[in-house]
Order: C-alpha cells, then structure tokens, then sequence
C-alpha cells in the first residue's frame, strides 16, 4: 500500500467518526425534547414559532428588550439608543415597503405586516403599537410551501381588529363607496351601496355579483381628483336622487368609486337660483339704475333702468369695465357734475369709492341738461359696493317751484304795510314779514323754522313792550282753538306812546294771522272802520268781550 492511499484511508475514516458524533448529539437532544411541546414564548407571552421570531420593543427610539447572541440585525453589544436607527435601516434595505409602513406606524397607529427577502428566504416583518406609547417590531421567516405563514397571534389579533374597524366605519358612511377591478366588475361595496342597490334592483335580482348602479355615469371615467354630478332614479322615492361622484385609482390596477350624496346641495343651489331669477326680474322692473362693483371694481352686475339712466350702451357694460371707466364714460356723456379741472375730477373719484365702500356716499348730481340725480353707494360683502342713480328731477323742480312760491309769498308779505306773523296750531310761528321785524324784532328766520319764536315767547315780547293789557291770553286762546275762533281787532298801545290795532284772524290749515296796523286819526272809530274795510264779506266779525268792555269805559 503506497503513502498516497494510506492518506486517504485515514481521511475516510476521520470523515465517517465526524458524522457519526454529530448523529449522536442531534439524537440526543430529539430524545431529551418533550413530545407534543408547544412553542416557547418570549417576555411579552408571544408564540415565537421555535424561536423562529425574533422580536424588538422601543419607546421613542430606545430599545427596551434584550438582544439575542445570534441575532441577525443587531449585535449583542449595540447601543441601545441608536438601534432603533440601525434596525430600521437593515429592514429598508431586505423591505422595500417597510418605510412607508413604518412611518404610517409611527404617525397613526396602523398594524402592517409586510414581506421581504434575505438572500433567497423568504421573511414577514409586522409592526404594532403597544400600551404605554410601545413600539413593536417582529421579524420571522415566511415559508408558505405547505400553506402556512409564521405570523405572532398578538400583531394578526391587531390586523383583524383593524379590518373591523374599517368595515364598520366604512359601512356607517352615508356615501355608497365600491370597488371595480380592471374589467369593471364590482368586487367589494359598503353598506350604504348594497342597501341603495337593494331599492333599484328587482326582488328575484341575485344577491351576487353586485350590480354596477353608476354604470351609465361613469363612461367616460371621471379624472382623478373631479366630481362628477349625476341622478339617480330609485322606484320608492318620488324625487331623484343626485350623487357627485369620485374615482381613485387602487395600486393594483383597480378603481375604487365614492358616490356623495348632495340632495341637499342641488336643493339649495335650485332655490338660490330661482331666488336670483325672482332679483334678476325685480331689479328689472325697478325705476332706479343699480350697478355692483366687486372688490377689483369691475362691474358684475346692472339692471335696465341704469342703462337708461346714465346712456351707456349695454353692450359696454356687459363687457365690465371698472368703475373709473365708467365714470370717465358718465362724464363723457354728461352724466354726472362736470368738475372743474382733472385734479378735482380724480379727487371726486377717489371721494365717491370710499365713501361707497363705507356706506356714506349720497350726492345730489345736477347734471347740465337740468336732470338730477340721487346717487347712493353701498358696502357689499366681500369688499364689493353697489351703486344706486335714481332721477329726482321732477322733485327737484317741484322743490324749486315750491321756493319759488315761498319766496313770493315772502316777497307779498314783506309788501303789507301791516306786520304780520303767522302761528300754527301748536303756536309755533311759520312766518312773519319785514314791517314785524321792524317793528318787534324777534322773528327769527324764516328760511329756518326751528329758528322761528313760538306763541308764547312773542305774547311775552309783545307784553313786555307794551302797556298792560290783557288781550295777550285771548291771542294765546284763539291761536290754541281754545275759543271761539271768529276775526276780531282790539287796540293796544306800546311803551313809546305809539297806538297799534290787532287784528286776529283764522285761517285754513288751522293757522292763524295775527296783524299790527298803525292807528290812523283820520277815522272817527278805528275799530268799526278797519273791521268796515279789512273783513272780508263772507265772514262774521266780532269783537272779544274784553275789547267791549274796555271801549266802555273810555266812553264813560
């Protein structure tokens, strides 16, 4: 026997004692291990498959379990404060799904369990959150040969919990919500979806496969992110029905459709439109010219009366023009006052804006053709103001005419060359003529009637400039309608010597005339005289018991 095959004699043998040791040992341990034994548990009670899952706890980043020696993510001597950051890093790189997951994990709480891959062996991670704000992650192989997956109870127990929960939010929803997949079959659908297709469908209609309730809304699909409106006609309702449909694309190809319903809505914008119709008709048919101005000034809105108005074409309007062009167009068209330079007009301009804007523009335009106009500007919400041109030149010319003839009366009184003043029935004075301002000074002006004396504070005046008398209450009682209301004069005399003749004399409207003649010596009897040529024929003349008496005794 040559050395070479010695040398290989003796590796032989070397190799069969080698196995054969090993035989020996694996065959004890089977022998020692317990028949029917369940697997071992960790800390936290959780089934560990044999040991199969390996599993990590943290709370905000620091690990809080122990780390096995043959542990395949961390060494035995990691520093517990970065670890998290080193496991998290390893499982992004085996998983690709893990980040995302993971900070859905972190940020809301949602149970995950993904796959991945070390080498050509197959793995599941599955996170959770833990009492006490405790993070846990689980790591163990996935071996799915035979059907079966190695999975914790606790993290599969917050899976179904979770997918309960979703269900019965999902199903409490008012909206019907489904999903199609790429042929356009509906292969899930809430409560709310089956209960309405329940309503369409007949009663002998299979329960399964659901029917496609939108089908005749949704071709051509709507894009991501838009609403499409669309109605529904259900047999036991009377009205319709109107959705707003949403699509979303599934990662997997498929669709999943949300129906809002918006009953409400279309109710609303219906009224909201009618009622602008019933405005729209209003605002027509109104004599006063209204334009709105949004908050950028530009015109959005006018009604008839203001293109008729102002004489701008509607066909300028409608192209809405802001509110400086206009006005450059009113002035243009001798619409509005024309100012006196450019500096003054843009100052005008700028007055008239914000004095809209908060709420106190009203100005009186009298406009070169002898028109006026009331212009009134008002806020609106939402920075816009509204314009209001109403024509006011027949109250303007009756205003004028109705001066006029004041001024005339004025002008006829002042000619008497009696004084005279004029008291209401309440005794406040509503006009006296220039001889009385001559003659008692206090008449205040008459432009102005809350400048004008009362009844009372004249009878002082006259009282006070005068000898005693006693005919002052018997004007204060014939003016007040107090007696007996027919004319009369009585002679009284100042403080001066100078000898007056009062004459009281009613009016229509309840008024009354007081006048104030110089006694003429020319007459044998002032008084019979001046009633003989100052009464008129129609009335019944008399005098006061007080002015009998007092002739009376002169004569005696």
């Amino acid at each position: 026997m040559s050395a070479l095959d010695l040398m290989e004699s003796v590796l032989f043998l070397s190799v069969v004692v080698a196995v054969g040791v090993m035989a020996a040992l694996l065959t004890s341990r089977l022998a020692k291990a317990p028949r029917g034994s369940s697997p071992r548990k960790d800390r936290a009670g959780t089934d560990t498959a044999s040991g199969l899952l390996r599993h990590y706890r943290f709370r905000d980043g620091y690990l809080l379990s122990d780390i096995e020696r043959d542990d395949a993510f961390l060494d035995p001597d990691t520093d517990r404060s970065i670890a998290y950051k080193r496991l998290v890093a390893g499982l992004s790189d085996i998983s690709p799904d893990f980040a995302a997951h993971l900070d859905g994990l972190t940020a809301r709480g949602e149970v995950f369990m993904v796959g991945g891959r070390i080498g050509d062996d197959p793995i599941t991670v599955s996170g959770r959150l833990e009492d006490g704000g405790v993070l846990a992650l689980s790591i163990g192989p996935s071996d799915t040969r035979d059907g079966r997956q190695v999975v914790e109870t606790v993290t599969l127990t917050a899976l179904q919990t979770e997918l309960e929960e979703l269900r019965t939010v999902l199903d409490a929803g008012i909206a019907p919500m489904w999903r199609q997949d790429a042929q356009n079959n509906v292969t899930w659908a809430n409560a709310a979806y089956m209960e309405l297709a329940d309503r369409i469908r007949d009663d002998d209609a299979p329960s399964w496969p659901l029917p496609r309730l939108f089908a005749a809304h949704l071709e051509p699909v709507p894009n991501d992110g838009t609403l499409r409106r669309c109605v529904l006609e259900v047999p036991d309702s009377e009205e319709a029905h109107w959705y707003e449909l949403v699509r979303d694309p599934m990662p997997d190809g498929s669709e999943f459709f949300t129906a809002h319903p918006v009953d409400r809505l279309v109710r609303s914008e219906t009224s909201l439109r009618e009622f602008m119709q019933t405005l729209t008709k209003t605002f027509a048919s109104l004599p006063i010219g209204l334009a709105v101005f949004d908050k950028r000034r530009h015109l959005v809105t006018f009604n008839p009366s203001f293109v008729a108005l102002t004489t701008i074409g509607a066909d300028f309007l409608i192209s809405r023009p802001d509110l400086r062009t206009v006005l450059d167009r009113l002035r243009d068209r001798q619409r509005m006052p024309e100012p006196r330079d450019y500096r003054s007009w843009r100052e005008e301009i700028a007055r008239l804006e914000e004095g809209a804007a908060d709420g106190t523009y009203h100005e009186i335009w009298e406009l070169p053709d002898n028109k006026a106009f009331r212009v009134i500007g008002r806020p609106h919400p939402d920075g816009a103001i509204a314009f209001m041109f109403e024509d006011i030149s027949a109250e303007v010319s009756l205003t004028r005419q109705f001066r006029a003839d004041l001024d005339l009366l004025q002008a006829v009184l002042d000619a008497a060359p009696a004084a005279i003043a004029i008291f209401g029935a309440d005794g406040g004075m509503v006009g006296a003529n220039q001889v009385y301002r001559q003659i008692w000074g206090d008449a205040g002006d008459s432009q102005d009637l809350t400048s004008l004396p009362n009844l009372t504070r004249s009878t002082a005046l006259w009282a006070a400039r005068c000898q005693p008398s006693g005919i002052w209450g018997e004007i204060r009682q014939f003016v007040a309608h107090d007696i007996e209301r027919a004319p009369w004069v009585e002679e009284i005399e100042t403080l001066d010597g100078t000898q007056l003749l009062v004459r009281m004399m009613p009016t229509r409207s309840r008024h009354t005339v007081v006048q104030f003649f110089p006694r003429d010596g020319a007459w044998a009897d002032p008084l019979s005289d001046l009633l003989q040529d100052m009464s008129p024929p129609e009335l019944e003349v008399s005098t006061p018991p007080m002015a009998t008496a007092e002739k009376a005794a002169r004569t005696a």
